[in-house]
């Protein structure tokens, strides 16, 4: 579920998986501005198994301030408060597919100031709500 997450934000924010979209971890070769995808604190099923909350922490990093925000709110905009995505299947999974019925920021991007390197970050955590199953796509859905 956390990858097809990552293709959800890559799609919708435009930025490519494995160069300025980092999943789960930093690159060796990562460039000094990106924006970082890792699970946060599991998944919680609260007691119904076919529903469970997923929580993502986007971390964004460049040389200035303004970059950093600009990425973090890029993605605060294409995700937050929006429902009903079918979360794009990774070419030959099986498995169930899933519904991102409601996604929400914790807050809006946090300025956490300057890295060890004088590079800007700025943070959010995102709850996932999902779903077992899928919806018929409507405007908006991929």
């Amino acid at each position: 579920m956390f990858r097809e997450i990552c293709t959800l934000i890559s799609t919708l924010t435009g930025f490519g998986i494995g160069t300025k979209l980092q999943v789960g971890h930093l690159l060796q070769n990562a460039p000094d501005r990106y924006v970082l995808v890792q699970e946060s604190g599991g998944a919680t099923t609260f007691g119904h198994p076919d529903m469970i909350d997923f929580t993502v922490q986007v971390l964004c990093h460049a040389g200035t301030y303004m970059q950093a925000r600009e990425d973090a709110y890029a993605v605060f905009d294409a995700i937050h408060s929006t429902s009903g995505w079918n979360l794009p299947r990774q070419d030959g999974a099986s498995g169930e597919d899933y519904l991102a019925a409601t996604v929400e920021a914790l807050y809006a991007p946090q300025y956490l100031g300057e890295d060890s390197n004088k590079k800007h970050l700025f943070s959010t955590n995102y709850i996932f709500r999902m779903q077992l199953g899928s919806c018929e796509p409507v405007s908006g859905s991929i």
